[in-house]
């Protein structure tokens, strides 16, 4: 059969507008996300950990060597975050203190992850030599829409002090890209890897999911797979090491005695069901969960999320062979998530929506696979669907966004959600004295107190024990493993103490605060607050 002759070049000129549609097809995606996280651009600081990495801390605050040297040897809070630290003292050098463009930063770093994903999830749909179709190109974009406009992306784009989850995600996917694209090159992989490490230290799995790419889609032989990623296994190895170091340094990560193995296997279930739950049906979201103190892993959710869990593993186990998309997805995401999953406790929260950002992606990827397979059976329903669903996943992201807004809506919502959830109230409390709202911040104080029954008449006991003695070695360590559990009540209990100090009531300021000195005697606030008070009383007299 005779065919048409193309004049010079014009084959060259078809394979760059082929690739040039998948380009404009990524840009697209992208605007998408800029459009719709619009609402964060005008959000300003949180009293969340916004103050204790960036408003309250000069350290970061230039790209000097200075700063650098500070952002690779401190980890305020336990957060060991270099490359996140500076990523905010480039945006110090170009927006100062205004927290519009710290907001902008999150912004565009999560679009650019979005373009990245609907191009990994192009490149997985065509891995098995299939010519590229208007269908996989759709499905790549549902997958990358799916992901990026979802509502538990909300947490760590609007929040800036959660940078570290979207520039973590930037190198990571990088990586992943890096990898797709010639496997056996890898020193930039490396470098992404460990760039990705650098941001955000729950990357350490990357390995573990390359090698899931390698068995699952570019089949290579498993071990030179193994053998090749040592150095990336060794640096995470390393660099775990390290974050539980600075955990410990600033006590941020749970004891076993206080946090044991039953109630750690009991999180893991149920953060691994909450967030495939999140995923479907993105409701009551809230920007925190209450761990509860203890938690007792008989309760009916976490034995219903361990039913589950058990229930999904045997049944991917019996139809492996007919749902193998969906095991090696699975076993991605469950990996992703183990290092934030509560196996390693720490912070007082039993899940996180921002615990989301990577371990949904292999779930994004399933939708996408899913949405390819409907579109080749039914292409115009099936296209319809998904505009509907991600039209739908895009306003309630936006509306999830004014949860954000400020620090009062931030705490308001985590109390219309949960009315006795300390740390917020403990939250809300310094809230008001910032302004001035005294009698309501003491409210608040007792009410964090009133959280955790009989938190305040341990830390009277073991106070009285380490003062003036009396008490048994046993009831020191069980009195000292009840408050060590009780982070909020603490602090809760702290921040009481400076508000009659403020307020004027200097002997109870005096009394409280030494009774928290006593308690915590490395918190050189406390202290030095105490310090004040016993000063000021000691002038009244």
């Amino acid at each position: 059969m005779l065919r048409p002759e193309r004049k010079p070049g014009s084959a060259c000129a078809s394979n760059r507008r082929v690739r040039a549609r998948p380009a404009l097809l990524a840009v697209l995606i992208a605007l998408a996300v800029v459009l719709v996280f619009a609402p964060s651009l005008s959000h300003g600081w949180l009293n969340w950990d916004d103050n204790l990495f960036l408003t309250s801390n000069p350290f970061y605050r230039g790209l000097g060597w200075a700063h650098i040297r500070w952002a690779f040897t401190a980890a305020p809070n336990g957060a060991y975050q270099p490359l996140g630290f500076l990523s905010y003292g480039l945006d110090y050098l170009l927006w100062g203190m205004d927290a519009r463009g710290y907001h902008l930063t999150n912004v565009l770093l999560h679009a650019l992850n979005a373009a990245l994903v609907f191009i990994a999830a192009r490149r997985l749909m065509t891995a098995a030599d299939e010519e590229p179709s208007w269908e996989i190109g759709g499905a790549a974009a549902f997958a990358a829409l799916i992901f990026a406009l979802h509502p538990l992306r909300v947490e760590s784009v609007s929040w800036i002090a959660e940078r570290r989850d979207p520039l973590c995600g930037a190198f990571w996917l990088g990586a992943v890209l890096a990898y797709l694209r010639a496997p056996r090159r890898l020193w930039a992989v490396h470098a992404l890897f460990a760039a990705a490490c650098l941001a955000k230290a729950t990357a350490v799995t990357l390995p573990l999911v390359l090698l899931i790419v390698d068995f699952a889609v570019l089949r290579r032989p498993w071990k030179a797979a193994l053998r090749e990623k040592a150095p990336m296994l060794l640096f995470a190895a390393a660099l775990g090491l390290l974050g539980v170091y600075h955990q410990g340094e600033t006590r941020a990560a749970w004891s076993w005695a206080s946090h044991g193995l039953a109630a750690r296997l009991a999180q893991v279930c149920y953060a691994l069901v909450f967030y495939v739950r999140k995923t479907v049906w993105p409701s009551g979201l809230s920007p925190l969960y209450a761990l509860p103190v203890p938690l007792v892993w008989t309760e009916p959710r976490f034995l219903a999320s361990m039913a589950a869990v058990a229930a999904g593993v045997a049944a991917l186990r019996r139809y492996r062979r007919s749902c193998e998309d969906t095991a090696f997805a699975a076993l991605a995401y469950a990996l992703i998530l183990l290092p934030v999953s509560g196996l390693a406790q720490s912070g007082a929260q039993l899940v996180a929506d921002r615990y989301s950002y990577l371990a949904c992606l292999p779930l994004a990827l399933l939708a996408g696979g899913g949405c390819l397979e409907a579109l080749r059976r039914r292409r115009a329903a099936s296209a319809l669907a998904a505009v509907c669903a991600t039209a739908a996943l895009a306003a309630v992201c936006w509306g999830q966004q004014a949860h954000w807004k400020s620090s009062e809506a931030l705490w308001t919502r985590v109390l219309a959600i949960d009315p006795r959830n300390g740390v917020a109230h403990d939250s809300m409390g310094v809230l008001r004295v910032s302004e001035g709202r005294f009698a309501q911040a003491r409210d608040h104080f007792q009410r964090a107190l009133d959280a955790f029954p009989g938190c305040v008449a341990d830390q009277d006991r073991l106070a009285a024990i380490l003062a003036r003695g009396g008490g048994s070695p046993e009831e020191e360590r069980r009195l000292r493993i009840a408050v060590e559990i009780h982070p909020v009540c603490r602090k809760a209990r702290a921040n009481l103490g400076t508000l009659r100090a403020q307020t004027g009531d200097l002997e109870g300021a005096v009394e409280t605060l030494r009774v928290s000195a006593l308690l915590a005697p490395d918190d050189l606030g406390v202290r030095r607050n105490l310090a004040r008070a016993r000063a000021e009383l000691g002038s009244r007299r």
